[in-house]
């Protein structure tokens, strides 16, 4: 397997890290395992306004070992209203930009504001959105924006999937375990 340039680890997103090459997701207050870690703030883990959460982001996105924010993003299925995800992944956005982070990214029903936020924001830096399994026309879509693919295990058993893995440019897509599958 080729890693990908752009973002050199073989696993992108993991909640068990097992060594160094994983990118371990942590929520706020979790503690990382070994090795490499991301840290943000789900959309369906959101606490009040998210404001306590996001002190403690803004304190450990700059440790050495933090390669990447988040997982955070838009979920309709969320208990916090949708403006409110809106308005803390747009505090992702802007953190990641200023620390030259990838922002991993968590998406459900919401391709269409996700799409918006990319080109409002004016972000250049690297954007991954994890457990891709939808349409390939969405696909290009977010890839059109700059909006890069990570795939999970979903990816063995879905023929779609695994056309459209072998139709885009390497670094167009990412792998991860996600062993929570959210």
């Amino acid at each position: 397997m080729t890693i990908n340039p752009l973002f050199p680890y073989p696993n992108v997103h993991t909640h068990k890290a097992k060594n160094s090459q994983e990118v371990q997701n942590c929520f706020p207050e979790d503690t990382y395992d070994a090795g490499v870690f991301s840290v943000g703030i789900h959309p369906c883990y959101i606490s009040g306004d998210g404001q306590e959460q996001w002190a403690q982001v803004l304190e450990r996105a700059t440790h050495p070992l933090c390669v990447a924010i988040g997982e955070c993003g838009l979920d309709k299925r969320a208990a916090t209203p949708l403006p409110e995800q809106i308005a803390l992944f747009e505090q992702h956005i802007a953190l990641a930009e200023q620390l030259h982070k990838p922002l991993i990214i968590h998406c459900v029903k919401s391709y269409g504001e996700l799409i918006g936020l990319r080109k409002k924001s004016g972000a250049t830096g690297l954007w991954i959105l994890h457990g891709f399994h939808k349409s390939e026309a969405l696909a290009h879509e977010l890839l059109k924006v700059g909006i890069k693919l990570s795939f999970n295990i979903t990816l063995l058993h879905d023929p779609r999937l695994k056309h459209l893995v072998e139709t885009l440019p390497r670094e167009d897509f990412f792998f991860e375990t996600d062993e929570n599958n959210d």
